[in-house]
């Protein structure tokens, strides 16, 4: 994050998966009624009761049903090519009884009407849940969550930039200082912003801002440059003080549960992705994922840049984006459905920047990258075509928030400034 004091940042433990395991019992010829029998026959498995009725068609031998030759796999059938999940298996990510499968009688099955968090759910074309059964369930957002995916989906937008409102300002508390402030992330269940102060002394500081109020206030010694929220809208700080990630309460200000160790990595900034996957940068060695197991990987080197510091996930969290304050650049990465970053994808997306040091960045919701330089926060259209200059003066991070999320709050040295765009954006 700051150029004054790169660290780096890991993230919480707090990986959670949900899945929900379906299946669809196999229907005998006939009439296919579902019920507690399975879901398929000519009339549709399932009907008014659903497939799977109240006794659940997955049971241990559920998923698949029997596709043979009593017609599950028929045109109608609640498996076969056409039957319920298909190749899109509604087991969504990570089901634990997932009848995906290229024949698998999941999705429609259940009274959740199938899918995982995030599976595609429902039957095939006629599948097993007949014209009134169980069906389409899963969640259609891509890997997010409804806390941290605000855009409206089919949305279109401009440029951000058009009618940009007037650039403020807000300082510390009485009586108080701000010495290098970084890492500005808002937490919408609560319409707070919280932001580090990552040079103050004795120690790194947290501090919040509660609009419409512009008064500043301490929340926390933390030991933190950059933050990020989670999926249970906690702070996710890059401690690089104690070489950590911590995750704290926004409302006491208290570190909850055990940080992740970083070993010699001094977290700089953070990013959190919807499957409780953690990145974080450390200028001074790479940048790493934290599993939701809380496996931290073994350093990532930038293709073609030195000193990795801003992070950020697109929109659909399919894409990692980060920042090298050394060489001006802006490298992107593939992520794999976990997760994962898929290192021999790496490119650059922005080859050199109009201005120096590219610290921190954030997103919005039309896939546009902001970057922190030293005159201004730098628009990046999802192409990496430069768009023009949020005139902040020299910014080290931002990040979007307000009740319709167009505010970008822009950390600038020793002053907290603000100013309303266009575009609705994501907090970093």
């Amino acid at each position: 994050m700051s150029l004054a004091r790169f660290a780096s940042r890991s993230i919480p433990l707090l990986f959670v998966f949900v899945v929900g395991g379906v299946g669809c019992g196999g229907g005998s010829d006939g009439s296919g009624s579902a019920g507690t029998t399975g879901n398929a026959g000519t009339t549709g498995a399932a009907g008014t009761t659903g497939s799977a009725g109240t006794t659940g068609t997955a049971g241990t031998t559920g998923a698949a049903g029997s596709a043979g030759t009593t017609g599950n796999a028929g045109t109608t059938g609640a498996a076969g090519t056409t039957g319920g999940a298909g190749t899109t298996g509604a087991a969504g990510r990570g089901g634990t009884t997932g009848g995906a499968g290229t024949t698998g009688a999941a999705g429609g099955a259940g009274t959740p009407g199938g899918a995982g968090r995030g599976g595609s759910g429902g039957a095939g074309t006629t599948g097993a849940a007949g014209s009134s059964g169980g069906g389409a369930g899963g969640a259609a957002t891509p890997h997010g969550s409804a806390a941290k995916f605000i855009c409206a989906p089919g949305a279109t937008y401009g440029n951000p930039l058009t009618g940009i409102g007037a650039v403020n300002m807000i300082g510390p508390p009485p009586s108080d200082y701000f010495a290098f402030i970084e890492g500005p992330v808002w937490i919408g269940s609560l319409g707070t912003l919280f932001f580090s102060d990552n040079a103050s002394s004795p120690t790194e500081r947290i501090f919040k801002v509660v609009p419409p109020s512009t008064a500043s206030a301490l929340l926390a010694n933390s030991g933190s440059n950059g933050l990020a929220v989670d999926n249970s809208d906690r702070i996710v700080a890059a401690d690089q003080r104690n070489k950590r990630i911590a995750v704290i309460n926004p409302m006491t200000g208290q570190t909850v549960g055990t940080p992740v160790s970083t070993g010699s990595a001094k977290p700089n900034d953070v990013i959190v992705r919807s499957d409780d996957s953690v990145y974080f940068t450390d200028p001074d060695s790479g940048f790493y994922r934290i599993s939701p197991s809380g496996t931290v990987s073994a350093a990532m080197k930038l293709t073609q840049s030195s000193r990795p510091n801003g992070i950020v996930l697109s929109p659909d969290e399919n894409t990692l984006y980060v920042g090298d304050v050394g060489n001006r650049t802006i490298a992107k990465y593939t992520l794999a459905a976990d997760g994962t970053v898929m290192a021999a994808t790496g490119t650059n997306f922005v080859a050199q920047t109009m201005h120096d040091t590219v610290d921190g960045m954030c997103v919005d919701c039309a896939g546009n990258v902001y970057a922190g330089t030293s005159n201004g926060v730098e628009v990046y259209s999802s192409a990496g075509t430069y768009i023009g200059t949020v005139p902040t003066g020299e910014s080290s991070n931002c990040t979007f928030g307000g009740a319709d999320r167009k505010t970008m709050y822009v950390t600038s040295r020793a002053v907290l400034k603000y100013v309303t765009l266009a575009v609705p954006g994501l907090p970093d």
